[in-house]
């Protein structure tokens, strides 16, 4: 049953997933460079299905005090209950889920889509310090635990697996990123960092597109004040840009 439940998922993910968004020719700010030159990392200790898509997407605004706080958007093309987690374990449960929440019947738009929308997107935010040489130092960090609940992280949770890339990643099938405690990348069943290229503004279009007004609550920054970084939706511009020197 888990089998086939994952070999469905696998003919449907792709369509919750964003696709490549146009490119501005306007420049970037300089902390937008900053920030899309700064890798973040995106993972699970647990087997789940739906496919990470293979851009993040970020708002970002700056505190009076100076510190850029930027909220970032992890796609992944569906939420389905079927992985290595006790509702697959236990059989009937995941079927249920599946096929009420999930899906409509296992192959129609269920709950889940209806009151959320397409895909499966979840948020969280870091609070950054900027330094002279243009990186960010990693102040702290807000996601969500797998009940939605807030969990407040601090620089030394989310770089404990690698001190130079922030790594958030789930413990639950439905993709929340606040867990912790975890040492290092090969713990995780699977890791995407995003690098230069793959950090990109959201684009109005996409927010538009999966209705993210009420969705991954922890990335949006444009709620918690401050000056706004750049135009409020831009889309992606070229990589490749050196780092920029506050």
């Amino acid at each position: 049953m888990l089998a086939a439940a994952l070999g469905t998922s696998g003919c449907v993910q792709t369509n919750g997933l964003p696709a490549t968004d146009p490119r501005f020719s306007e420049p970037a700010t300089m902390e937008e460079e900053a920030i899309e030159q700064n890798e973040v990392c995106v993972g699970s200790a647990v087997a789940s299905a739906g496919e990470l898509g293979d851009t993040i997407y970020y708002r970002a605004t700056q505190r009076s005090d100076g510190k850029l706080v930027v909220g970032y958007f992890a796609f992944f093309s569906q939420e389905r209950p079927w992985g290595n987690n006790w509702l697959t374990c236990t059989l009937l449960p995941a079927v249920i889920v599946d096929m009420f929440y999930s899906h409509g019947l296992f192959f129609g738009p269920g709950v889940q889509r209806a009151a959320s929308g397409k895909g499966d997107v979840e948020g969280f935010r870091v609070v950054y310090d900027p330094r002279p040489d243009g990186t960010l130092g990693v102040e702290s960090a807000v996601a969500d635990d797998g009940t939605h609940g807030t969990v407040h992280l601090r620089a030394s949770d989310v770089l404990r697996m690698d001190p130079r890339r922030p790594t958030f990643y789930s413990t639950v099938w439905s993709h929340q990123l606040g867990a912790r405690g975890l040492s290092k990348h090969s713990d995780l069943t699977y890791v995407r960092c995003f690098g230069p290229g793959k950090v990109r503004p959201l684009p109005d279009a996409i927010d538009k597109e999966f209705a993210l007004a009420g969705r991954a609550p922890p990335a949006h920054v444009e709620a918690l004040g401050g000056r706004v970084i750049g135009a409020p939706f831009r889309a992606a511009r070229s990589p490749g840009r050196a780092p920029p020197t506050f």
